[in-house]
């Protein structure tokens, strides 16, 4: 595994203006014989995985309803897990949004094997202080459906306190899985101090969550 700081934000100001941007990102590029440890850069925190899953209508509302997004991938309720749902419309579709809180040993081993090749795109990750619950987390950025500023809202959760970071899934063109961190402005990192040399990311891909 490579990490890098984006100190220049080459991403984040594809979105934002760069002189008013309140947010910076790393990233971390795994092998595919690398273990995914996040609980290394973000130690003591808690984390709330998410992952959504369009409603199909091509079975049983009722069956539909129960499958959701984690029973539809064969993701099991770990022990000590805590589970949140709610659903919301997107083009007239109804989304699911399964959600997970735990710690980050947990949430490594019960998604390891989530890539941008296969259900990954779904799931996205937000890091938090220990005290801080699920409903302080602001998700009425989800009623948006211009999916560029539902995005930059998404990101303006991390100016809610107790919010530390947010992890989406991205992969690179030699099939290296990538994590994006995206965090507070000036927020340290540990085990992260080389800086991205080059704007990669024609390179890369990492896709907008709920899009």
């Amino acid at each position: 595994m490579t990490s890098y700081i984006d100190s220049n934000n080459y991403y984040l100001s594809k979105f934002f203006n760069y002189e008013l941007l309140n947010y910076d990102s790393f990233w971390l590029f795994y092998g595919q014989r690398d273990g995914i440890q996040m609980a290394d850069f973000f130690p003591n925190q808690k984390v709330y995985s998410f992952l959504w899953e369009y409603s199909d209508e091509n079975i049983l509302v009722k069956i539909d309803e129960w499958k959701r997004a984690f029973r539809r991938n064969n993701i099991n309720i770990s022990l000590g897990a805590k589970l949140y749902t709610q659903n919301y419309l997107s083009a007239d579709r109804i989304v699911y949004l399964d959600c997970l809180e735990t710690d980050f040993i947990i949430s490594d081993e019960q998604f390891k094997d989530f890539t941008t090749y296969n259900i990954g795109q779904h799931f996205f990750q937000i890091v938090t202080e220990i005290h801080t619950s699920f409903v302080d987390i602001n998700l009425s950025f989800l009623k948006l459906s211009d999916r560029v500023e539902k995005f930059k809202e998404f990101v303006r959760i991390l100016d809610t306190d107790g919010v530390q970071a947010l992890i989406l899934n991205g992969y690179n063109h030699n099939g290296e899985l990538i994590k994006l961190c995206i965090c507070k402005k000036g927020h340290k990192q540990l085990n992260v101090d080389i800086t991205l040399p080059l704007d990669i990311f024609e390179n890369t891909f990492v896709p907008i969550p709920f899009h």
